[in-house]
């Protein structure tokens, strides 16, 4: 079992390695990290070690990272021959920030990264180490070194046609037809108390094609009054594939406020049980937050696991995303994940934002996926608002 950073690259016998004539050992190495609590969050230790162990094994060098918290370095080089990770940088060459992964290295030899988010640095890194080392993770073949020139490569966004050429077929296509939820593939879950109210089916409908889970406060609900949610879950439970849902999420005044908050998620039989769990690979399964939406330019996805390294409590690796978009409750967008034997990736419109195996790699058992307006534990809103989840279609693939 290995962890998400235990990479074997395997450093060659020269060590001739060039990007545009420089010597490699002649680079600074620049990481842009967010200094806002909400990237906090993400541990920055954790992403620089994903960055600085593939490259002393693939190299033999041991590199330490300069870390800009602030916008000292944005147009100003820390040396002549730079490898940036982030998309405040600006250089000659550096193309102009998209909301895609990419990374390449300019006509003068700097070395440039983007990612959705920080947590996906460490796989564009190994993308590159592995294009141009010419040496894969767990390879035993030693690289000849390489003369890396200029370029630029882009992670390509997953379509239907990519997931078919992987040798996935789909097998649900629920559209939400009717006037009703079909309860022939679907059930109302958690129904009752939950935090500070209670889910119930009646805030469920169907209507013009859209699934809406609706959160109001309530002074005549079947369980008494207070604040009301919802929670469906699909009959058939998975292992592993390419699930998506196209959802337009509620309205949410941000982390940390008493409001309710979209989810689609996938829960294993007990991830919550170190005993069962055993870090993610135990009859227990996962817990995997495919998104949950805390703004109009927020959207988080989460793998959460116990009996972990010893901990009889939970952890997790979380992945928040800020300013793809500034719409969420606005507007549909599709959120997907891929699950397989080695990684989970989690998708937005088709955008990888993050790429996993956290714990001791990926579950194994079959697992629910469940769509959600979660109630909070105490309520910030008044009571005379409402909010709204719709989605418009839920699909899942699975490999022939």
């Amino acid at each position: 079992m290995t962890s998400k950073y235990e990479t074997e690259y395997v450093a060659p016998e020269d060590g001739s390695f060039t990007i545009c004539g420089t010597p490699l050992s002649e680079y600074s190495f620049l990481l842009f990290f967010p200094t806002t609590p909400d990237y906090q969050r993400m541990s920055r230790k954790q992403i620089l070690k994903g960055l600085t162990d593939p490259l002393a094994s693939a190299t033999g060098l041991e590199v330490e990272f300069t870390v800009a918290k602030n916008e000292r370095y944005d147009t100003t080089p820390v040396s002549e021959h730079e490898i940036l990770f982030g998309s405040n940088f600006r250089r000659e060459g550096v193309p102009e920030v998209q909301p895609k992964n990419y990374y390449g290295v300019t006509a003068d030899g700097t070395v440039y990264f983007n990612a959705i988010s920080p947590v996906l640095y460490d796989y564009l890194w190994e993308c590159f180490l592995e294009e141009f080392f010419g040496v894969a993770p767990g390879s035993s073949e030693a690289s000849a070194g390489c003369a890396i020139s200029e370029c630029y490569r882009e992670i390509p966004v997953l379509t239907d046609e990519v997931l078919k050429a992987k040798g996935y077929t789909q097998i649900l296509d629920e559209q939400f037809d009717g006037d009703a939820l079909n309860l022939d593939i679907w059930e109302y879950r958690g129904s009752g108390g939950r935090r500070g109210g209670y889910n119930a089916a009646s805030q469920v409908t169907v209507s013009d094609g859209i699934l809406s889970l609706t959160g109001e406060y309530r002074t005549d609900g079947e369980y008494g009054e207070g604040w009301y949610g919802a929670m469906i879950s699909l009959k058939q439970w998975y292992t592993r594939g390419f699930f998506e849902a196209n959802i337009k999420s509620s309205l949410n005044g941000g982390r940390g406020v008493g409001d309710f908050w979209s989810a689609f998620w996938i829960q294993g039989p007990s991830p919550y049980n170190p005993d069962l769990s055993q870090g993610g690979i135990g009859d227990g399964g996962t817990e995997i937050d495919i998104m949950e939406n805390f703004g109009p330019s927020l959207t988080t996805c989460c793998v959460w696991v116990s009996g972990y390294e010893g901990n009889t409590g939970l952890d997790n690796d979380l992945c928040e995303v800020h300013h793809l978009y500034d719409d969420y409750a606005e507007a549909f967008h599709t959120y997907a994940l891929l699950w397989d034997e080695e990684v989970y990736e989690f998708y937005v419109d088709g955008i990888l934002i993050q790429r996993t195996s956290f714990g001791y790699g990926t579950s194994h058992v079959d697992e629910q996926l469940i769509l959600s307006l979660e109630l909070s534990d105490g309520f910030d809103i008044d009571q005379t608002e409402k909010r709204i989840m719709e989605v418009d279609y839920v699909k899942i693939w699975q490999k022939n």
